[in-house]
C-alpha cells in the first residue's frame, strides 16, 4: 500500500451502518470489505477483538489520506477508550479479493469473561458480527 494512505479494521459499531460510523472524522478514501485473523467476543452491545485465534474476523478497511492519521486517532481513541478498553494493533488484513493490507485495529484489552460469548463462525469460516444479530442472554 502507498505510503499516502493509512488504512484501519472495522470489525463491529464503526463499520457501516452501525452505531458508531458516524464517528469518524473525515471523509474515507474508499471502504473495502476484508478480514483478518482472531476472535470475535460480544461484551457487551459492542464486540471485542482478540488477536489469538485462527478464524477470519470480517471487517471493513476504511483507507484515508494519511495526512488525516493524526486527527483520525485522536477521535478514534477516544471512541474506542484507548488505551484502557481498546489498545491499538497494526494487523495483518486481506480484502475479500485477496489484496493484503497492513491496517490499525483496536483490540479488546480487558480480560474475556464467561458471560461473553464468542461470536461463531459462519458456514464459510468467517466471523461476522452486527448489532442486529447480538445474542445477548
Amino acid at each position: 500500500m502507498p505510503d499516502e494512505v493509512i488504512a484501519f479494521f472495522a470489525y463491529g459499531t464503526l463499520k457501516r451502518g452501525e452505531v458508531r460510523e458516524r464517528h469518524w472524522p473525515c471523509r474515507p478514501i474508499a471502504v473495502l470489505r476484508g478480514w483478518t485473523v482472531g476472535s470475535l467476543w460480544e461484551v457487551a452491545d459492542y464486540p471485542g477483538l482478540k488477536l489469538e485465534g485462527e478464524t477470519r474476523v470480517l471487517g471493513e478497511l476504511w483507507l484515508f489520506d494519511a495526512k488525516q492519521e493524526e486527527r483520525l486517532l485522536k477521535v478514534l481513541d477516544e471512541v474506542e477508550g484507548y488505551p484502557s478498553l481498546y489498545t491499538r494493533d497494526v494487523v495483518e488484513c486481506e480484502t475479500l479479493d485477496g489484496q493484503p493490507i497492513t491496517a490499525t485495529a483496536y483490540i479488546y484489552n480487558r480480560p474475556i469473561l464467561p458471560t461473553h460469548p464468542k461470536v461463531p463462525a459462519d458456514a464459510q469460516g468467517m466471523i461476522h458480527w452486527t448489532s442486529q444479530t447480538q445474542r445477548f442472554s
